[in-house]
Parts: structure tokens; sequence; C-alpha cells
């Protein structure tokens, strides 16, 4: 390549990107950063801490500790506002390597308000520039908040970070991922728990086509950005990422205010109160458990599901009459677990065999009518039956 050659490729590099920001500046209301070359575009917008994101405040009235036994958080550290950094990229692709993230979504609580702020690459060169302002709200702040963070975001920041020889070690810092605890929550009620999903179900926000953009089609976006400097695509990029900020503050704050039991308010219908109980079972929160099945029941929830586990829990206290009568209630909806442990308390505890004898053979035909029979379980069965029946002819 000639020096002429050289000289007139920086020259064109040089204006596209002054095309570019030119373009973001009538576009998108938004300032540079005063890095002299490479500079990033960033926005930044306040919100009260009044304010409501679907009904919903930004901020929980408290840290609930089954939130933190399940998320491994410390529970003896104060915690406040200020503490709290919430994050969402925007990315050239699905991988951890080689994806830039050309926009890095943050949300942060200051001076009483949350504040959403959000670094925009105008070119990828001004990435390195972007990570200044990040590592200063990093260092500053000790729990991160992210949806699907630590699978995505977090590794394709570490993998940008170190591409730049810029050491931050963001698996040290506490991590609260609300996917994880979402799915624990809604997967038995949801068709899915993405993000948009969970907004539209249990958020109740249905966002708008004319001014957001599909998820799969940001990278491409980005690109057709760098080639053509049109900002109409990029300006939906903008709102796409912040609705993907408040939105997880606003599903933090009602994960955080919704799972202490009993609730506040009474039911809350965006709460699958039994996959609660679940999570208190799996922390050894037994009677918070109970309780919530209880009151499932009370209720009118009578499902399948909720009397077997609750018929578990009374058999575990050696409430065996109590566990009798969930499993009964369990058996006529058709639940094999119950019919089973139905069959061993008749059997075992009642000597009622004539009983436990028809309990089986329900179970066995609930089997034999499954699309792949299981032959281990239908011999099982048909040894059980064999000495049921010999049970039953001695009484």
């Amino acid at each position: 390549m000639t020096n002429d050659m050289r000289q007139d490729r920086e020259l064109y590099a040089s204006e596209l990107k002054t095309m570019l920001r030119e373009a973001l500046l009538c576009a998108i209301q938004g300032k540079f950063s005063s890095h002299p070359e490479d500079p990033y575009y960033y926005t930044r917008k306040a919100y009260p801490m009044q304010t409501e994101i679907e009904g919903l405040p930004l901020y929980p009235q408290s840290f609930p500790e089954v939130l933190l036994n399940w998320a491994k958080l410390d529970k003896t550290k104060p915690r406040s506002q200020e503490d709290i950094l919430v994050l969402d990229l925007e990315t050239t692709g699905l991988g951890r390597t080689g994806t830039l993230a050309f926009m890095i979504g943050l949300g942060y609580y200051e001076n009483g308000q949350f504040v959403v702020e959000q670094l925009f690459l105008p070119d990828p060169d001004a990435e390195i520039s972007s990570f200044d302002r990040l590592l200063e709200l990093v260092r500053s702040r000790s729990l991160l908040i992210t949806f699907n963070g630590k699978t995505f975001d977090v590794p394709v920041l570490e993998s940008r970070l170190l591409y730049h020889q810029i050491w931050l070690n963001l698996r040290q810092m506490e991590h609260l991922d609300l996917l994880h605890i979402a799915r624990r929550l809604w997967k038995n009620k949801l068709p899915s728990c993405a993000l948009e999903t969970i907004e539209f179900y249990v958020l109740g926000h249905i966002r708008d086509k004319e001014l957001d953009i599909e998820g799969g089609d940001i990278p491409q976006t980005y690109f057709q950005f760098l080639m053509n400097g049109d900002p109409e695509l990029i300006r939906r990029v903008f709102i796409h990422n912040h609705h993907d900020i408040l939105h997880t503050a606003a599903l933090f704050t009602l994960i955080a205010d919704s799972i202490s039991y009993p609730p506040a308010h009474g039911f809350d219908i965006r709460i699958d109160y039994h996959a609660l109980a679940r999570l208190y079972q799996s922390q050894g929160e037994q009677e918070t458990a109970r309780r919530i099945l209880v009151d499932l029941m009370a209720a009118g929830v009578v499902t399948a599901d909720v009397m077997r586990d609750l018929g578990l829990i009374y058999k575990k206290a050696k409430e065996l009459d109590s566990a009798l009568e969930c499993f009964q209630i369990a058996s006529d909806l058709n639940c094999p677990d119950s019919m089973l442990e139905l069959c061993m308390l008749l059997e075992k505890n009642n000597k009622e065999y004539a009983k436990a004898l028809a309990c089986a053979e329900k179970l066995k035909n609930w089997h034999l009518s499954r699309y792949i029979v299981n032959s281990k379980r239908i011999a099982e069965l048909d040894k059980r039956m064999e000495r049921l029946k010999r049970l039953t002819e001695r009484r």
C-alpha cells in the first residue's frame, strides 16, 4: 500500500467517524466523553425513587433472608441502595470470545434517584474509553444485579477487559443473577423465562414494536450503523437496553418484596407460591413451606403437585392421617407419586390391604397408559400387588 493510499484510507476513516458522531448527536440525546481520542457516547436519565415501572417500585423494602441464602450473599453485610449496580450489555454476537459489547447499560441509585446510564461505542475503537466509566462504577459498588449475567454479560466483559490488558475480577463481586431465581419461581408457569416473557406475563409490559427492536436483530443493526451512519435503528437499541435496565430493577424489587412469607399485602397473583414453598424447602425451612402449602389449599389452590408436596411434609413430620388425606386427593388427581405414597401408607400404617391393592392397580394402569411403558415399574407393582393379594386373603 502506497503512502497516498494509506493517507486516503485514514482520511476516510476519520471522516466516517465524524459522520457517525454527528448522526448520534442529532438522533439521540446524549454526550460524548471527554477522551481526546475515540470518545464513547453516553446517555443518562434519572428517575425519582417513587417512580413505578409497570406498577412496581424500583427498590425493595428489604432484602429477605431467603433471597440472600439462595444467591449465597453475605447475610451479615448491611446493604444500601448505593451498593447496587444493574448491568445489561448489547453485543455483536452471542459468543463469549470475539464479541464486542458495543453498549453497556448501567443502573444505579444515587441521591435518592435511580439512574439509567448507557455507554455506546460510536466506533469499536472507543471500547477502551468506555471501560473507564465502567471501572469507576464497579469499584464503587458491591452488588451486581443482572439477568443472565453470570452466563453471558460477565464473561463477555472479562474477555474484552483482558483483551485490553485491564484486570478486573468481576467474579469477586457479589452477584445476583435474576434469571436463575426467576426460573425457580416461574419455570412451571411461563412459556419461557426470557426477560421479555417475564415482562409480559409477570410485569404486565408489552414492548412497542414501533419503538423497540428484537434482540436477535441488534448485532446486525450495529454493523449497519457502522457502515451507513443511519441512527434510527440504533435509537431503538438504546430504547431496548433502557427498558432492560428498568425492568431488571423492577423485577428485582418484585422478587425481593414478594418472597418473604407471609406476604405483607396478601397473595400476589404474579407469584407462584408453590414454587416459593419449594424454595423454602430447599433451604430447610419446612415450617414456612408447610404454611404456604396449607394456605394455598385453604385458598382453593388444590393441585396434584401441591397436595403431594404437602403430604410429603406431613409424612416427614409423622402426621400420617394428614399425609394420607393429602395423598388421597393427589391420587384422585392422577399423581403417580401420590398413588405410590398412598399405597404404602395404607399397607404399612393402616393395614388396609384391599384399599392398598386397589391403589396399586390404579397406579399400574396409569403406567400402562404411558406412551413409553416403564417395565421396571410394572414389575415392581406386580410384586407389590401379589403381596397385597396374599395379605388381603389372610385378612
